[in-house]
């Protein structure tokens, strides 16, 4: 019986979870992890789950703590545990990438417990406090991180397809999450007598990994993930994502094979470590691809994307003589990643910017009014430490965009920053 099943199932029913799979059990699992002062007030929850709202609290975290105990770790329990963590984040949780937190709350100190418990189950460590009136369970720095990843990897798809349920939440997540991403690159072959160079490329977070193919073709750069298993193509379409890349699963005509594929310029709108992985493969296939086609790439791949920030390639050019500045993505977790950086800058949303979320397969967007790039200019110097921080690095990199969009762009871009800079007193 799957856990999601046997979780609504218990629920339902209203059974003593510990009756139901064995008081002794779950309390010496989480002795184990927890020390043996605990025991004490783990074994009184006993009496009290005959309140509902306890009893329900209970069955999560205990169950997750069982599959640890009888299933051990591995991919198929961290698919439940993410899926159950996800809910539980989402319900009363909070993720702060810039604290490198991740927590869930509890009026319950005992249900805390129990939660830390599950989670050390699973190699991440959490500390238990008062906050107010509940009981906050907390994961710092790497151990957050590696939650961070678990939630944005295994949870439901809603959270990334319908903005009716983006949240926060998943912005902070992606952001957490990338800490812990590894990309590294193997095995320079030709797939075909006469085919294009290929490498494998593997992302990984934590204990969840996937290997990519990489084809050096006639006119780009191929990143793929095949199989027939579909499960593992969506689980690799969010590897992807965290690598900054925009990527969405596909079926491949009537047979019965999922793909998720990215090509030159999505790629080289990803993380930089993501782009320095790929330049590698180039570098090491420079004479099988020529020396002109290795060197566009590179230039691609090396200026693609803006600075130590994370920006994204925003589309910078002129439209009836005005100046437009987007950046698009057909995944509503990108978009709202942007606008809350955009947000956390400063920036209004229907004052400084617009936001599009996707829709029917359709790309999104992000798109920055004129007032809104004169304010991040303004922002870069009578801001606070972080605004004036992030909006330095925005507005180097819409002028870095400009400037490759040709020179009537840059004088344009270039004319409205002064203006920021002149209301600022910068100039």
């Amino acid at each position: 019986m799957g856990l999601l099943r046997l979780t609504l199932d218990l629920t339902r029913r209203r059974l003593d979870i510990f009756a139901e799979i064995g008081a002794v059990e779950v309390v010496d699992a989480a002795v184990k992890r927890l020390g043996e002062e605990v025991r004490g007030e783990l074994e009184a929850l006993r009496d009290r789950l005959n309140d509902d709202k306890i009893a329900r609290e209970v069955v999560a975290p205990a169950l997750l703590l069982i599959q640890a105990e009888r299933l051990g770790v591995n991919e198929t329990t961290l698919r439940y545990f993410g899926a159950v963590i996800s809910g539980a984040i989402d319900g009363d949780g909070t993720v702060y990438a810039a604290l490198r937190m991740v927590g869930l709350t509890s009026g319950e100190r005992e249900i805390a417990m129990l939660w830390g418990a599950a989670l050390a189950a699973y190699g991440i460590k959490t500390k238990v406090e008062k906050s107010r009136e509940v009981f906050l369970v907390a994961a710092f720095g790497g151990d957050a991180a590696r939650l961070a990843g678990l939630y944005f990897l295994y949870g439901a798809p809603l959270l990334e397809g319908d903005e009716r349920f983006i949240s926060h939440k998943l912005a902070e997540a992606v952001k957490l999450a990338a800490e812990g991403l590894d990309i590294r690159w193997e095995g320079l072959r030709r797939r075909t007598e006469g085919g294009p160079v290929a490498a494998d490329l593997t992302i990984s977070e934590g204990d969840v990994e996937i290997k990519y193919n990489v084809y050096l073709r006639e006119h780009d750069i191929l990143l793929q993930f095949r199989s027939t298993d579909r499960s593992r193509v969506e689980l690799a379409a969010r590897l992807l994502r965290l690598a900054g890349v925009s990527a969405e699963v596909r079926k491949e005509g009537g047979r019965d094979v999922w793909c998720v594929e990215a090509t030159t310029d999505k790629l080289a709108a990803g993380r930089e470590e993501l782009r320095k992985a790929l330049a590698e493969v180039v570098k090491a296939a420079r004479k099988s691809v020529g020396e002109e086609k290795a060197k566009r790439w590179l230039e691609k791949l090396e200026s693609g994307v803006a600075l130590k920030e994370g920006w994204p390639k925003y589309e910078v050019g002129l439209a009836k003589g005005a100046l437009m500045v987007r950046f698009t993505s057909t995944n509503s977790g990108n978009i709202e990643r942007e606008a809350q950086r955009l947000r956390d800058m400063g920036l209004k949303e229907r004052v400084h910017f617009t936001v599009k979320m996707p829709k029917g397969g359709k790309a999104g967007y992000v798109l920055i009014l004129k007032d809104g790039l004169v304010y991040a200019a303004r922002l870069s110097v009578n801001g606070s430490k972080t605004q004036r921080e992030l909006a330095a690095e925005f507005v180097k990199h819409i002028l870095r965009r400009a400037e490759n969009a040709g020179k009537d762009v840059y004088r344009k871009a270039e004319e409205i920053v002064k203006e920021g800079l002149s209301k600022a007193g910068g100039l």
